[in-house]
């Protein structure tokens, strides 16, 4: 993120014509510097925009913003409550487009080159990994977490300063338009797609629709800018063919641009060749020399040299629970349970057979989400192919997830539970787990996975301290 996240200096008639709204009170030229879209974390001389959800409404804070120091606010409808009479009102139809409209309208005064990053899996990290690389070439502006969404992206842009030399938004997608309208705001001058899968089918319907919703970035990139799709996903190498300018590649199998070789792992992590650099990768997760080849991939497309490449991914150290390791009790955990679906449990379970460990491999495996009406049969599929795995024994979480511990249980004859919450899983994992053990924490993020670590590491810490007594 930039030195000074969200201080752009913008009056309210600036605000009022960029949000396609009308300033019904107060100074036009009054100064906001920054946006904030909470109350409770607003700075004074900030803009308040009023958000308003299907369970939230920011209007109902209007007061608290004021108290707070707000300069200008963004509201839907004039709230039927007192305010500070000098504080200048914008009202516009909505106050998420906006803030985004606002974004736009602050991008197109910027000079940094942008990139956008999306796709199914992997695109945070990735998102991530380029913003590190390019931290190491000049002022670089970075999405902080998964920022994705339109209000993610609009703050994402904001946050920009003028005197950045680089952007790297992250956009993703639930249903058809979404990336067209984040694309359009961005206007990215490079674009990368990570891959095409089972995501969002709730909203997408199918993996034709999901490929349709990720090319929407294309449309958007300029001739004269660059495309980086991933060699190794036939879905997403399959696009090339729309965009007039430059595509470069990356991926593990031969053809592709950037490809890791010479493929190494040690206690610390992984090195690896690319573009005839040596490369080292700290970290466990073998996927993620597939994120840092997409990372130089497009990296380099922005102009970034190998060494600063280089450095920047010798000291990378991924979000938290993307295969954050834990140890609690003598048992390893590997948390990799910021979300989920079935291309990035199996990539997470191809990293975690390779774990050195003396006891068994355990899967702890909670519901993969808005998958519409496929949602049972790809839960079916997965289990089926985890039978096949090295993997001892499977916990699920969840009702979708039972359909994967009955293929499971049809395909092997190896232990397994079932359970509707993660809590519910808590005692039984207590008594089952052993020291040495792994197991792998995976579920969408509405499951909160990792709660089960907590709690045992809770337990155990509780009964420590009641045996010292």
């Amino acid at each position: 993120m930039s030195k000074e996240a969200y201080r752009v200096p913008v009056t309210a008639a600036q605000i009022a014509r960029a949000c396609r709204g009308r300033l019904v009170r107060g100074p036009a030229g009054a100064a906001a510097r920054g946006v904030s879209t909470d109350s409770r974390a607003i700075r004074p001389g900030e803009a308040f925009f009023a958000l308003k959800g299907p369970t939230y409404d920011g209007h109902a804070y209007l007061p608290q913003a004021v108290a707070a120091g707000a300069s200008v606010l963004v509201v839907q409808r004039l709230a039927p409550m007192p305010l500070a009479r000098h504080t200048p009102v914008v009202e516009a139809p909505d106050t998420s487009r906006a803030l985004l409209e606002l974004a736009a309208w602050h991008r197109r005064r910027l000079r940094a080159t942008l990139l956008a990053v999306t796709g199914s899996w992997g695109k945070s990290t990735v998102k991530d990994m380029i913003g590190a690389i390019l931290s190491e070439a000049g002022g670089c502006c970075v999405a902080p977490a998964s920022f994705n969404n339109r209000i993610g992206v609009a703050k994402t842009l904001l946050s920009a300063a003028p005197d950045d030399d680089f952007v790297v938004t992250e956009m993703g997608t639930n249903h058809p338009g979404e990336i067209a309208e984040l694309a359009a705001a961005a206007k990215p001058d490079i674009g990368l797609i990570t891959s095409i899968g089972e995501v969002h089918l709730e909203g997408l319907g199918n993996l034709e629709a999901v490929r349709e919703a990720k090319a929407e970035l294309i449309a958007h990139l300029p001739q004269s800018g660059a495309l980086a799709l991933n060699a190794d996903d036939e879905r997403c190498a399959s696009l090339a063919g729309r965009f007039e300018g430059r595509v470069h590649t990356f991926g593990l199998n031969a053809g592709a641009d950037v490809r890791p070789t010479r493929i190494r792992r040690d206690r610390t992590g992984w090195a690896f060749d690319a573009l005839g650099t040596r490369f080292r990768l700290p970290g466990a997760a073998r996927y993620n020399l597939l994120n840092a080849a997409a990372a130089l991939c497009a990296a380099r497309a922005a102009g970034a040299d190998l060494q600063g490449a280089a450095r920047a991914l010798s000291s990378f150290a991924p979000a938290a629970l993307r295969y954050e390791k834990r140890d609690v009790g003598g048992v390893l955990f590997v948390l990799d349970c910021y979300n989920s679906n079935p291309g990035a449990l199996r990539a997470a379970v191809r990293s975690f057979v390779l774990e050195s460990s003396p006891g068994r491999k355990i899967l702890l495996c909670g519901d993969m989400l808005e998958l519409g009406p496929l949602a049972a049969e790809l839960h079916r599929r997965l289990g089926a192919e985890l039978a096949r795995s090295p993997i001892d024994a499977l916990i699920t979480v969840g009702p979708l997830s039972r359909h994967l511990k009955d293929a499971w249980s049809a395909g092997c004859d190896r232990p397994s539970l079932s359970f509707y919450s993660a809590e519910d899983a808590v005692e039984p994992l207590l008594e089952m787990l052993r020291p040495g053990d792994a197991a792998l924490v995976k579920g969408s993020r509405a499951l909160r996975m990792e709660t089960i670590v907590e709690q045992i590491a809770a337990r155990l810490a509780n009964d420590q301290t009641e045996k010292a007594a």
